[in-house]
């Protein structure tokens, strides 16, 4: 399989990478993921524009037009036959001329880098069942709201379900009032309540583009959102629960822990229903 490094075409398992890359030694860089179905990258814009945003806060230089990596993309999806799966993303900061915490922007050439693969391994059967939802303190940093390449965090809660024979993890966080969620180890969470979808703020976690794409959608259709600090028991208590994201788009959820919801609820099935047609609408854009 093929890959794209800084401008070229390489052999994917070709040593190309400097060990002293701050993306390596410090996790000082960037990722996005595309879902590809029909080799085309869905809602690539805006996945992309996301990273030139965060590019932006952390002084990263962006070294690629958005036309020039849709361009790469496309051709990087053909070269690989991937019919469905994933483009990758990854930009760091570049390579030190010796591991220093000091960033000597002068000095370093970004690294960028573009993945096309087959879409990792899912049981179809989450989408029709419903997903197992294990929950996992947040541990993590205060920068969620950017897609960094800091993910041990992630990594830990998304394993710790796994373990249990669960797909994903709901991660908390405490305050004066109780337990309150954030989000998956790799989704975005919506429950729902008087026929009204509910999710977590943008407080500390990531901008979800399959996130802010459900909310579009759901009000563009009649369904009431809000957005705010949701409590556990408000999960916990919901008719419906469901997750979002790139690549599980609309996933309903049967069960968070030992509270098992009914699979598929109403609004759950609108919006699984909603997303699929605007993924078809973003697939003809592109044709």
């Amino acid at each position: 399989m093929d890959a794209w490094l800084n401008g070229n075409f390489v052999e994917k398992d070709t040593p190309a990478l400097c060990l002293e890359d701050r993306g390596n030694t410090f996790g000082d860089g960037l990722f996005e993921v595309c879902r590809v179905l029909n080799r085309r990258p869905l809602f690539f814009k805006e996945h992309l524009q996301r990273m030139e945003v965060s590019a932006a806060y952390f002084r990263l230089n962006f070294p690629f037009s958005l036309e020039k990596l849709y361009e790469v993309s496309r051709e990087l999806i053909e070269r690989n036959g991937i019919q469905t799966g994933e483009v990758y993303y990854q930009l760091t900061r570049g390579k030190d001329a010796n591991r220093e915490h000091r960033i000597r922007p002068q000095n370093l050439t970004p690294t960028f880098f573009i993945l096309a693969l087959p879409l990792r391994e899912i049981n179809p059967k989450n989408w029709e069942t419903g997903a197992q939802v294990y929950l996992f303190p947040d541990k993590r940093h205060l920068l969620c709201e950017h897609k960094t390449l800091n993910l041990f965090a992630n990594v830990l809660a998304k394993n710790d379900a796994n373990d249990r024979g669960g797909y994903e993890a709901m991660m908390y966080r405490k305050d004066a009032q109780g337990i309150y969620v954030t989000e998956g180890g790799s989704s975005s969470f919506f429950c729902v309540h008087n026929e009204t979808l509910i999710t977590p703020e943008i407080d500390n976690i990531l901008p979800s583009v399959t996130r802010r794409k459900v909310l579009e959608y759901a009000a563009s259709i009649g369904i009431p959102t809000i957005e705010k600090r949701v409590y556990l028991k408000e999960f916990l208590t919901a008719k419906e629960v469901f997750i979002a994201s790139t690549v599980s788009k609309v996933m309903p959820v049967r069960a968070i822990e030992k509270r098992t919801f009914p699979t598929i609820g109403k609004i759950t099935a609108v919006m699984m229903k909603e997303i699929e047609r605007r993924i078809e609408e973003n697939i003809r854009s592109q044709a």
